[in-house]
């Protein structure tokens, strides 16, 4: 699997956008863990590294993430997007709620629960955002 910032490359190559050293440093702080991170804990992640970079640029950046799946908003934090190439519409977690990981999940169920809310309720489907909390298999033990 390709590493996170490598996708934030080419997907900003693509879109003709600038990849700056405030976005390669965000990156790096996305990719060193699996918890998701506010814009404040990001900051933090960023002087420990001595990239300061300021609010108004973090939240800049972040939001092009998000806007082009790339890092996900989980509960207000951001996390990265484990398989950015991946067609699922919808992506899930699991929570840890110990250790406070998240790992992305994929579940195919969109079809199945989209037919009978049309069918049940009238009610057409566009997007699911799911989270499910507990202890991942480290904390469990």
């Amino acid at each position: 699997m390709k590493r996170f910032e490598e996708s934030v490359s080419e997907t900003f190559s693509l879109k003709k956008w600038r990849l700056t050293s405030g976005t390669r440093n965000i990156c790096r702080v996305l990719e060193s863990t699996k918890k998701p991170l506010s814009a404040k804990e990001i900051s933090e992640g960023l002087d420990q590294i001595e990239r300061s970079v300021d609010m108004t640029t973090i939240y800049r950046i972040l939001d092009r993430f998000v806007s082009v799946g790339l890092v996900h908003l989980l509960d207000g934090k951001f996390i990265r997007c484990s398989d950015p190439g991946n067609a699922h519409e919808e992506h899930h977690f699991l929570v840890c709620r110990e250790c406070a990981s998240a790992e992305e999940i994929f579940l195919d169920y969109r079809d199945s629960i989209s037919g009978q809310l049309r069918k049940e309720k009238g009610f057409t489907l566009e997007e699911v955002e799911l989270s499910f909390h507990g202890l991942c298999k480290g904390c469990k033990h």
